[in-house]
């Protein structure tokens, strides 16, 4: 009975009294000795966790509060009181460790400080995640000799790894030493394998140093010596082969170089003829400007040419001072500027394109915007509509070196945007562009702006 009370409840003492305890200082609900001693107006005593649980019990059955032993009534408040003597008493009984294998005997008061020390008491292993648990006399020799947890460092890398997992940490570490794979008797760290067989191991099989003037034989890499002083002749007459025909691309190359610097010359010939007529034309233009043969509001219209009616037009805009302009446009003087109206060919579509130098949408403060304007022509008419031909826009790199050029490029494909590419039926349609065609810090980390003058190049394909 005493043996089952002291099981379910926790309040009682699981000490080994030297002595035999007097009924009278033994709880009468768990019948061991008084914990914490209380006494009731009746005279019966009890341990004050296990009266309390009864009168919580008899509380939530909604019963009326009385003592366990003779059912006297009870007010918790006023007829339940401690009992400092008996307590004083119980604990002057002398016990013995409750630990195997400890010898101590005391009395019960000083139960605590003894346990504190006491090396037959059982405690949990101090590593992480080891739940072993043994007496504190074993606890040092355990977290330092025994414990499969206890942190380990790699002998080879100085990783910190747990006892039981360092075995499969060697497997792979990458600083372990390895047999080279060719048995050609090092050791090596195992992360070292790749760049010794490729590089130093006698035993590689690797080509014959002359396998680009043709010689195909592959041998170990100790054997190379031997093998080029026996090959002398063979390598010679590889290397004789290999001249002749390296011979015959370069004159090849030489024809081609001189038909491409022929064809250069004419283009720059033609091109130095533009560049006079243009420069005519010109002149031609400011002298009429002058007599005031040109209004002040007449539109100045470029025709874009083609050579050949399967090209695509082309259309360069030299925007100069663009410093000046990216800080009026900053400072919202000046928003935006427009190039002089063009056509894409003779009686063809008239076009302008919009620039933004300090962008608008989502580029604004961070982005260069272009955008495209369909304008109404004076061919509008006989013209197919909406306008489905392709627009190329390029910001031109001026490296000196074609071959060394980034230009920005994107493409507008008008028929993703047919409103915009309709007929107009006012002077120009909606705009349609890029809101973020290039950024501030792109446009400056090339020759995109040299000497303050930026290219916008735009084709108009079919």
């Amino acid at each position: 009975m005493a043996e089952a009370a002291k099981n379910q409840l926790p309040s009682g003492y699981d000490e080994d009294f030297v002595n035999v305890v007097e009924e009278d200082f033994q709880c009468s609900i768990c019948h061991l000795p008084l914990k914490e001693p209380v006494q009731t107006r009746c005279g019966h005593r009890f341990c004050k966790e296990c009266l309390e649980e009864h009168l919580i019990r008899q509380g939530v059955q909604d019963q009326p509060l009385t003592c366990p032993a003779d059912r006297e009534g009870l007010d918790r408040d006023r007829d339940v009181f401690p009992d400092k003597a008996t307590e004083r008493k119980i604990l002057s009984f002398a016990i013995k460790c409750p630990n195997e294998g400890c010898d101590w005997n005391g009395e019960l008061r000083n139960k605590k400080e003894h346990l504190v020390s006491c090396v037959f008491k059982l405690v949990f292993c101090t590593n992480e995640n080891c739940h072993v648990r043994m007496q504190r006399k074993d606890l040092e020799e355990h977290v330092t000799m025994i414990c499969q947890w206890r942190i380990l460092e790699c002998d080879h890398c100085n990783e910190p790894h747990p006892e039981y997992k360092m075995q499969d940490h060697i497997v792979q570490c990458s600083k372990f030493p390895v047999a080279c794979p060719n048995i050609c008797g090092r050791s090596i760290p195992r992360e070292m394998i790749p760049n010794h067989t490729e590089s130093d191991c006698p035993l590689t099989i690797i080509s014959c140093p002359y396998v680009k003037t043709g010689c195909e034989i592959k041998l170990q890499r100790k054997q190379v010596e031997s093998h080029l002083q026996s090959a002398t002749s063979l390598h010679l007459e590889l290397a004789c082969v290999k001249f002749e025909s390296t011979e015959v691309r370069l004159t090849s190359t030489e024809a081609k170089l001189y038909e491409t610097q022929v064809k250069l010359y004419n283009t720059e010939k033609t091109t130095r003829k533009l560049l006079k007529k243009l420069d005519i034309l010109q002149r031609q233009f400011e002298n009429k400007l002058g007599e005031g043969q040109l209004n002040a509001s007449e539109e100045k219209v470029v025709m874009v040419k083609t050579e050949r009616a399967d090209c695509p037009s082309e259309f360069v805009w030299n925007i100069t001072d663009f410093s000046e302009i990216l800080r009026q446009a900053k400072a919202e003087e000046k928003e935006m500027i427009e190039s002089v109206p063009f056509y894409t060919d003779r009686h063809c579509y008239k076009l302008q394109v919009r620039v933004y130098p300090n962008g608008i949408t989502f580029g604004k403060h961070t982005h260069l915007s272009v955008y495209i304007i369909v304008m109404k022509g004076e061919y509008d008419a006989i013209l197919p509509w909406p306008f489905k031909k392709k627009i190329k826009f390029t910001i031109i790199d001026q490296q000196e070196d074609l071959t060394e050029r980034q230009n920005a490029v994107k493409r507008l494909f008008p028929g993703n945007h047919p409103r915009c590419f309709a007929r107009p039926i006012n002077e120009n349609n909606k705009t349609r562009g890029f809101a973020q065609f290039i950024s501030h810090d792109k446009l400056h980390s090339r020759r995109y702006l040299l000497d303050d003058t930026l290219f916008l190049q735009v084709k108009v394909g079919p």
